[in-house]
């Protein structure tokens, strides 16, 4: 965009042509019908199709285009604090500094994936995630006339235990809906299908259990998949479609997502051992003396002052 940007005394027909340069006539049937906005949407086209490319920075980047008004957030951050706003782009991009930090999983390169995805120092918070999402969808489907349990057990046909999300019956009918939503990072663009399978292929032995419970003659399993990320696919936006649910509850759980994976990020990046790191103080002659976190240099006087502060109450000017 910024060759549109430049020379502003130059006459319209050379902006074109560079512009034009950039994209290459591959993009191009005919320049002739090329006007300033399908100029805008074919540049943006470009760069995203590069983002998508990049290796770390483009991983799972080809989702966001799935369902482009689950986005809204990054123009409108309705719901999201200043700070949050800034954690979710960053989210989006792939940049939060994670590596840069002393890890904790020691088996594992702490990426953003892992950290929102799979680290045991953030399994409370991700169990948190999913279950916000879960009750969000389920208060959805009992405004439209379904009944709704959540966190139904029961066995499949070899044996073993299963625990479903959300069982969702229709008033006056004999058909039933298993849904499953799951947080996941985006990786790739088939994600929202195979996460759709899997659930089919866990949950699809327990419907004859789930049959008899319920009365039902048939049943329906639905995996959907929720970006980490706060990405909607259309796989998700044609459930809500179907169940009439709206805008405002995919508007609600995009948020969500976001959110609950911000908590996961601070959490890892700012607390040991649920202790926060940007408050580690010791007092000095002149007052609070405030030392970094993880990664500083101290000496054994320093540490052992630091050690004797957090056995001890904490001062009323520690946050």
């Amino acid at each position: 965009m910024a060759g549109l940007c430049e020379g502003g005394n130059e006459p319209p027909g050379s902006l074109k042509a560079r512009s034009l340069d950039k994209l290459g006539s591959a993009n191009i049937d005919s320049s002739d019908q090329i006007n300033v906005p399908s100029l805008r949407k074919l540049l943006r086209d470009k760069e995203f199709d590069s983002w998508c490319t990049l290796p770390p920075k483009g991983k799972g980047v080809i989702l966001y285009k799935e369902y482009t008004p689950g986005n809204k957030w990054l123009c409108k951050p309705n719901g999201l604090t200043s700070s949050e706003w800034k954690a979710a782009i960053k989210m989006t991009a792939n940049v939060c500094p994670v590596r840069a930090l002393p890890g904790r999983s020691q088996s594992e390169k702490e990426t953003l994936a892992h950290i929102l995805g799979a680290c045991p120092h953030g399994e409370l918070l991700r169990n948190s995630r999913h279950h916000k999402i879960r009750s969000l969808l389920a208060s959805a489907l009992r405004g439209k006339d379904y009944k709704v349990e959540e966190e139904v057990h029961g066995s499949s046909t070899n044996g073993s235990s299963r625990r479903i999300d959300i069982i969702s019956i229709p008033t006056r009918s004999t058909s039933g809906f298993i849904i499953d939503p799951t947080v996941r990072v985006e990786t790739y663009e088939n994600q929202p299908g195979e996460v759709h399978q899997e659930k089919c292929d866990i949950y699809d032995p327990t419907i004859p259990y789930y049959k008899e419970k319920y009365h039902l003659t048939s049943i329906e399993v639905i995996g959907l998949l929720i970006g980490a990320r706060g990405t909607i696919t259309k796989r998700f936006a044609h459930f809500c479609k179907k169940f009439d649910l709206g805008q405002t509850l995919v508007t609600e759980i995009s948020l969500s997502a976001v959110k609950g994976s911000i908590k996961i990020l601070r959490n890892h990046l700012y607390t040991r051992g649920g202790k926060r790191l940007k408050l580690q103080a010791a007092t000095c002659g002149n007052g609070p003396k405030l030392f970094r976190g993880r990664g500083t240099k101290k000496s054994e006087e320093e540490r052992e002052r630091i050690r004797d502060m957090e056995s001890s109450p904490s001062p009323e000017w520690v946050a």
